[in-house]
């Protein structure tokens, strides 16, 4: 016994040996993670007391330490036999011994080190929060009403993440930040640490890294002697201790925060970052929680600012100087950087003269105007930084149109196709949104805006550009000012001798307005020209000649929107390079013969025309690609729309047709390519046969439009019984808008092949639903309305809507109805829904029984605030009921 326990004691007396060196060994993995970690607490204690002089011998051990780890977690980087024999002993275990010994002991001096930190962690007082630096700037005009928006959010405990300012170039944008900075300065939110960072266009990620640090207080001799890897570690590791607001200017692209070093603000951390770009894009590239506009200065805004960097009132100007300094300030629009600019340009002018010729260059050749040039290189940089050269060409396009003009989107997509910007290929609907993207991507870098037009009733979405934008890319596309390429007249004095001489050098000419009423001459030696608009002139005859000088490189000619212009004019018939020609709107009634020599035409708009002949054979040659006859009365349809039928490429057509034979050869021959359709006057037509079949891919693809007037024995659209039983097949799947008017019982039902239908608008129909029972509209998510007039529906109707957001409006009257009336719809439906709050209703919601009768505004309350089944129903006691 006495020898078993002596055996034991040896035993357990070789392993207490033994043990250690093994666990060197054994544990060498989880040391060197340990000794990692340990590492890096050492390195943030070092930073935060570092400033203090009695521990610079303590720092001093620490960097001297720190050198030795860097060898030894290299070794084990480069032991690659850390893969153990039954998960313990490595193949060379010598080696793996000493590193293991090395490790155990840096271990032990970590421990010690930090133990002495604590030791006078009592006496150390913390580092002072890095100082916020002021920033000089100016007092701003007109930007209150953001810096309250932004100041709200930034004190808003319970919002964290990032805060994106956007708008165009000169706006103001950096001033608001300045002025963010300055009050953070002044105000005291708890953040640790405020850092004010300028990004350019030209990112550089060092030199971002580098100003993060300098806020942080991070010295030369440390920052230095660190890997760019071990840079972003540590400043991830400083900043994740930190609630800090980074304040990021002039962003041109998505920034990787993490990369940079940069942990993204969180609920947790509490930080906030807020940035400022030209496009809205970045915003939502960089995951903005909040974005909002900076926008122009109001009028009065406008002249404050502009008064206050001409260094003196205008109250003590001459009255001349004053009404002349107010239309200066008007023509810069409200644009911060222009009215500086133009302001400080004008200090101490005394004179009226000086002022009359400021604002004469101004309106005239602004680039000329003492530091415009300045202005233009600046906002010149969102012109750079579109992605590719196909929407900068299509930008420059715009100046075409004259100041402060609205402009119809579709319409100047139409233009860019027939420039070719969009591409050289036949498919005009892909263009079409080709199109579309470009403008996107263009209101997305603030460059152009858009502007809601409602116009009897209707609402028009159009586009314009900011007046001093508009100079700028002028400034551009005449080669910064050095030649005449675009031309954009507006005075017909303009058109004087001295004016036509430069169409030589003119790529693009327009001309605009009612001012021009008479062209006495033809521009000569115009070899250049590709593109000429003539629109909303007085303009009657064009002179003889007018076209001869650019018969072979003409490309484009609009001359819409000219009523006096009643006759084709000549010349016309020899632009063998056309191959866009625009003649809607005007007085012109036929299209002679010899249209047939334009052998490059793919584009012949002639919409919005009354009596309108176009002769025999005259189209029948053309490579058409679009054809628009739009509201347009053809003396001779029928001869057109056989001659159209022939035509080989046709792949856009519009026409309004007032014969049953052309309305049933359009549905019958035209289904792959026709876009709008107008039925007018058909007296004999009674039914609409749509002959598409599954098997035919296209069919009725691009018909947007159709309009059905006049027809009052036209009963039915009778659809392929194929499509009607086949599940999720449309006939009509790119309809959007219906007018019917005055035809009698016509059948919409068929409007349920039409998923993408908007608007529905039926006329002088007293006897419509008369006697409908039951209406269900159910899955169409982009109808926006069914008529815009209340409607007469027998008393006990009842409705059914299902998954139609955007129909927020029945053709119903709280006021007229008779009578009671149901509607059942899902609970989402019953929260927009548009009612008079005062009409009386009776509740039911499904599997609950009827509730008490309440008003409408009570009803929407307890749909809203309650929790029902998701379909609820109405009853509706109109007026006139008890």
């Amino acid at each position: 016994m006495d020898f078993a326990n002596s055996l034991l004691q040896l035993v357990s007396n070789l392993w207490g040996l033994a043990s250690k060196p093994l666990g060197y060994i054994c544990n060498l993995k989880d040391n060197v993670e340990a000794l990692r970690k340990a590492t890096g607490d050492l390195e943030a204690s070092s930073e935060d007391v570092k400033a203090k002089v009695e521990l610079e011998n303590w720092l001093g051990e620490v960097q001297e330490f720190e050198g030795g780890v860097d060898q030894v977690l290299e070794e084990a980087r480069e032991c690659d036999q850390i893969k153990c024999f039954s998960r313990c002993l490595p193949q060379n275990c010598w080696s793996s011994y000493k590193l293991g010994k090395r490790v155990d002991r840096l271990l032990n001096e970590a421990r010690e080190l930090r133990g002495k930190k604590r030791e006078f962690s009592n006496f150390t007082s913390p580092l002072p929060s890095p100082a916020i630096l002021a920033i000089p700037t100016v007092k701003t005009v007109g930007l209150n009403i953001l810096l309250n928006e932004v100041w709200k959010w930034l004190a808003d405990e319970k919002k964290t993440g990032m805060f994106g300012l956007y708008g165009m170039g000169g706006v103001g944008k950096t001033t608001l930040m300045k002025q963010i900075n300055n009050e953070l300065l002044c105000t005291n939110l708890k953040f640790d640490v405020v850092i004010w960072v300028v990004v350019s266009k030209q990112v550089n990620e060092d030199n971002i890294r580098d100003v993060v640090r300098k806020g942080l207080n991070i010295k030369d001799e440390i920052w230095d002697g660190w890997s760019q890897n071990h840079r972003v570690h540590h400043l991830l590791n400083i900043l994740a201790e930190k609630k800090f607001v980074l304040l990021i200017d002039d962003v041109w692209a998505r920034l990787d925060l993490f990369e940079i070093g940069v942990l993204p603000p969180s609920p947790k951390n509490g930080s906030k970052v807020v940035f400022t770009t030209r496009s809205k894009q970045v915003c939502h590239q960089m995951g903005a929680n909040e974005t909002c506009e900076v926008s122009c200065l109001k009028p009065e805004e406008a002249l404050a600012l502009f008064e206050k960097n001409i260094g003196k009132s205008l109250e003590n100007c001459d009255d001349d100087i004053q009404r002349l300094a107010k239309d200066i300030a008007k023509e810069c629009k409200g644009l911060p950087l222009a009215l500086i600019t133009v302001g400080r340009a004008m200090a101490g002018r005394e004179h009226p003269d000086e002022w009359h010729y400021a604002l004469t260059t101004l309106r005239n050749k602004p680039h000329q105007l003492s530091g415009m040039e300045k202005v233009y290189h600046i906002l010149e940089f969102s012109y750079n930084s579109l992605s590719d050269s196909i929407i900068k060409f299509c930008f420059l396009y715009c100046c075409l149109f004259p100041e402060d003009y609205l402009i119809d989107s579709h319409d100047l997509i139409e233009l860019w196709i027939g420039e070719g910007l969009l591409g050289d290929t036949d498919d005009v609907y892909n263009m079409r949104k080709s199109g579309e993207y470009v403008l996107g991507s263009l209101k997305m870098a603030c460059l152009l805006e858009s502007e809601t037009v409602i116009k009897l009733g209707l609402q028009f979405v159009k586009i314009k550009m900011h007046d001093v934008i508009r100079d700028m890319a002028t400034w551009i596309a005449r080669d910064h000012g050095k030649k005449n390429k675009l031309l954009v007249i507006e005075r017909e004095e303009d058109m004087s001798t001295k004016g036509m001489s430069k169409w030589g050098e003119a790529e693009k000419v327009s001309l605009w307005g009612k001012w021009i009423s008479n062209i006495h001459q033809a521009p000569l030696g115009c070899s250049q020209l590709r593109t000429l608009i003539v629109r909303e002139t007085e303009v009657s005859v064009l002179p003889g000649g007018f076209f001869e000088s650019m018969a072979a490189c003409l490309m484009v000619l609009d001359l819409s929107n000219n009523n006096n212009i009643t006759s084709f004019p000549e010349g016309i018939c020899n632009l063998i390079s056309l191959q866009y020609l625009n003649l809607s709107r005007t007085g012109i009634r036929e299209l002679p013969k010899e249209i047939s020599n334009l052998t490059r035409l793919q584009w012949l708009l002639l919409n919005n025309t009354r009596k309108f002949l176009i002769f025999k054979g005259a189209i029948a040659s053309l490579p058409l690609n679009v054809f628009s006859c739009w509201e347009s009365c053809l003396e001779n349809e029928e001869e057109v729309v056989e001659e159209l039928g022939r035509m080989q490429g046709l792949t856009d057509l519009s026409i309004k047709v007032n014969k049953s034979s052309s309305a049933l050869k359009i549905f019958q021959s035209f289904q792959r390519c026709i876009r709008r359709v107008g039925i007018e006057n058909c007296e004999g037509l009674t039914h609409i046969p749509i002959s598409h079949s599954l098997k035919e891919s296209g069919n009725f693809s691009h018909l947007e439009v159709l309009y059905l007037r006049f027809c009052n024995k036209l009963v039915k659209m009778e659809i392929n019984k194929e499509i009607l039983q086949a599940p999720n097949c449309y006939c009509f799947p790119s309809l959007v808008e219906v007018y019917v008017f005055d035809c009698g019982f016509l059948d919409l039902s068929w409007l349920v092949h039409a998923p993408k239908l908007q608007s529905l608008i039926e006329l002088a129909a007293s006897e419509l639903f008369s006697r409908l029972k039951f209406l269900r509209i159910d899955n169409l998510p982009k109808l926006r309305s069914i008529c815009d007039h209340a409607l007469l529906f027998p008393q006990g109707a009842e409705f059914g809507i299902s998954r139609c957001p955007g129909l927020k409006k029945l053709p119903l009257d709280s006021n007229g109805m008779r009578g009671s009336f149901s509607i059942w719809a899902d609970k989402g439906w019953w929260v927009e829904f548009e009612w008079d709050p005062a009409g009386r209703v009776t509740f039911e919601g499904r599997g609950r029984g009827t509730v008490e009768e309440m008003t409408y505004g009570e009803a929407a309350r307890k749909i809203k605030d309650e929790s029902f089944d998701y379909l609820i129903r109405l009853e509706f006691l109109a007026s006139g009921e008890e």
